[in-house]
């Protein structure tokens, strides 16, 4: 609607916050040009929030104004998509032809994956659900139900969201590999901790959403700010679900044990007539489970 002096502030106030992390990291930290970013950035956000919403209860939202914010955080979320496609990206890079410092394997040797069938399935099962009641919540709002629906989409979506964050909590503490181990726990926890991290930006944006519904600041035509964050929250749910099958299921390498488990490990049975030894060397011998079997003439 107008010129605002916010947005620059903001960018100041982040530039001297990554200055700030980058004395840090080359040891010569900073912590008065830290707390002055930090504090700059928090008062200048507050700030912005507080006039966009003043702006939209005055009535200068119009329909182009709302386009905008459209478009906007349309190229937030495409960035975020970008932003992930570059760790997928190395993911795949090691993962479909692991070099000779990673064993020739994948999953590397000695890394233990965690099973995809317990608690990364718990949260599969929970951002699934929270997608499922956030959408419900916004389909009441549309239809102007502004008591029950909204609230209590918007009350489980929340708890689903921050449960997801304390049980990835509890399997990080369980883990038997840290960030430090191989590329896999590298690639691992940078996917996993970035994706937690949207979870909990993406509650908080919940929860101001609920304190915006409780104070009567949505109608059923003008709930932009919840929309974007019902978007946001899409797109959290969609990352974990393609990271859960990827990472967790495929390539974990239970996917692989799953298959040799389902013909008792004589895959010559199902369409591989060419199969090389290599192909068996998969399971480290001293490791292999019962139903795993080698034919006779590749065992030489």
């Amino acid at each position: 609607p107008g010129p605002s002096p916010w947005p620059f502030f903001v960018a100041i106030s982040a530039n001297g916050m990554a200055v700030g992390l980058i004395l840090w990291l080359h040891r010569t930290p900073s912590f008065l040009l830290m707390g002055m970013s930090l504090v700059c950035m928090l008062l200048s956000t507050f700030s912005w929030w507080r006039d966009l919403i003043r702006e939209g209860d005055i009535g200068f939202h119009t329909r182009f104004v709302i386009k905008s914010f459209r478009d906007g955080v349309a190229l937030f979320i495409l960035s975020e998509v970008m932003f992930f496609f570059t760790f997928f990206w190395t993911f795949f890079h090691n993962a479909l032809s692991p070099s000779c410092e990673l064993g020739m394997r994948w999953p590397p040797p000695g890394i233990r994956t965690p099973n995809p069938s317990s608690t990364s399935l718990f949260e599969t099962g929970l951002l699934i659900s929270s997608g499922l009641f956030v959408t419900q919540a916004h389909k009441s709002m549309r239809l102007k139900d502004y008591d029950v629906g909204p609230f209590i989409g918007l009350v489980v979506t929340i708890v689903c969201g921050t449960v997801f964050f304390l049980v990835q909590l509890r399997e990080y503490y369980w883990n038997s590999y840290t960030i430090a181990d191989s590329v896999y726990g590298s690639v691992f926890y940078l996917l996993t901790g970035f994706h937690g991290m949207h979870v909990v930006v993406g509650t908080i944006w919940l929860m101001v959403s609920l304190v915006r519904l409780w104070r009567g600041e949505f109608s059923s035509q003008r709930h932009f700010g919840f929309e974007a964050c019902i978007w946001y929250w899409h797109f959290v749910d969609v990352v974990w679900v393609a990271l859960w099958c990827l990472v967790y299921v495929w390539f974990g390498g239970w996917l692989y044990m799953w298959w040799f488990k389902m013909w008792d490990g004589d895959v010559y049975t199902f369409k591989y007539p060419d199969a090389k030894p290599s192909w068996y060397a998969y399971i480290q011998k001293e490791q292999a489970p019962s139903w795993y079997k080698v034919p006779d003439h590749l065992k030489a």
